[in-house]
């Protein structure tokens, strides 16, 4: 990651928690990412409310890579279609290419606070390295996969009756196109009122299982690994309209099997107040996205999601 990317994350991810000092008396009250009651600072209520912002490379309401604290409305869905241009694999002949795409779905059941989301995706990976086609096609058969996404998250902590409690969530899922992978997560959320703004920040850590079967010496491996994640969406406008949405966290597979680096997002986001939004900017999934040896991986790619809540 080059260093302005760096520096920007870093600002953006500190901003809630230098700011929280300053939030004022709770005058209105907020939407959140996924319908939870958020209060914000004093002043004119002037902004459009927050809620349905989107859901994750799983399929859960979060931010582009992980999940948030926040669950959909009660008896409310969102719809969504993701896009990532995925991680490539250089080496001296040839490359490997990856795409990662879905259309995915998460609905809150009824009035308790059990989020149910599931969809269908591809990781679609195309190899060309120059080791011969025994070897590309080992590599695309390990790694270039479809099925299908599911998960659950259960909300242990609302933000209370004044809205500015920190929500906490559990939750779980299994993806089948993304390498297999099986994960759980504890995360944290808090809403923070800065003048007329309410700016997300979470905190979370998460288990990863992955793993790829090619049935060709040198090409099986699996994961299993502990890390930890942040993340900050701020509004850049009083309406709430366009926000800078951030996240970034700790390796969340083998570094070495898995080519490995630490996972981020940075985009911007639009959302009209009726529940439409649509978010496009870089992310490094982490997988295969380590330079190693005469390997030159580049994991920060582009992405862009869009949907609609009902």
């Amino acid at each position: 990651m080059n260093k302005t990317v760096k520096a920007t994350l870093a600002a953006l991810l500190a901003v809630g928690a230098t700011q929280a000092a300053h939030a004022q008396t709770v005058a209105s009250p907020e939407t959140s990412t996924g319908g939870e009651t958020v209060y914000v600072s004093g002043g004119d209520y002037d902004y459009a409310p927050q809620n349905h912002n989107g859901l994750n490379i799983n399929g859960a309401v979060g931010l582009p890579l992980n999940p948030t604290a926040d669950i959909p409305n009660t008896s409310g869905v969102r719809v969504q279609v993701n896009y990532f241009d995925g991680p490539r694999i250089n080496v001296p002949g040839g490359d490997a290419d990856s795409k990662y795409y879905g259309i995915f779905a998460a609905g809150r059941a009824g009035d308790t606070p059990l989020e149910i989301s599931g969809g269908l995706a591809k990781f679609d990976v195309n190899s060309d390295l120059g080791f011969g086609s025994a070897v590309d096609n080992a590599i695309e058969d390990a790694l270039d996969k479809s099925g299908i996404v599911i998960g659950a998250k259960y909300q242990l902590r609302g933000s209370g009756e004044d809205g500015r409690g920190v929500r906490i969530a559990v939750g779980a899922g299994y993806n089948r196109a993304l390498v297999k992978n099986v994960h759980a997560y504890l995360v944290a959320s808090k809403a923070f009122g800065v003048g007329r703004r309410n700016i997300n920040t979470h905190a979370g850590i998460r288990y990863d299982r992955f793993k790829y079967d090619a049935g060709f010496a040198g090409f099986d491996a699996s994961s299993s690994k502990v890390s930890a994640f942040v993340g900050a969406e701020v509004p850049l406008d009083r309406k709430g309209h366009f926000n800078l949405v951030g996240e970034y966290g700790t390796r969340t597979a083998d570094e070495d099997d898995f080519l490995s680096s630490a996972p981020y997002s940075l985009s911007l986001r639009y959302q009209n107040g009726k529940g439409f939004a649509i978010n496009g900017g870089i992310a490094r999934m982490g997988l295969l996205s380590k330079s190693s040896g005469f390997i030159d991986a580049d994991g920060s790619r582009f992405f862009i999601s869009a949907g609609q809540s009902f």
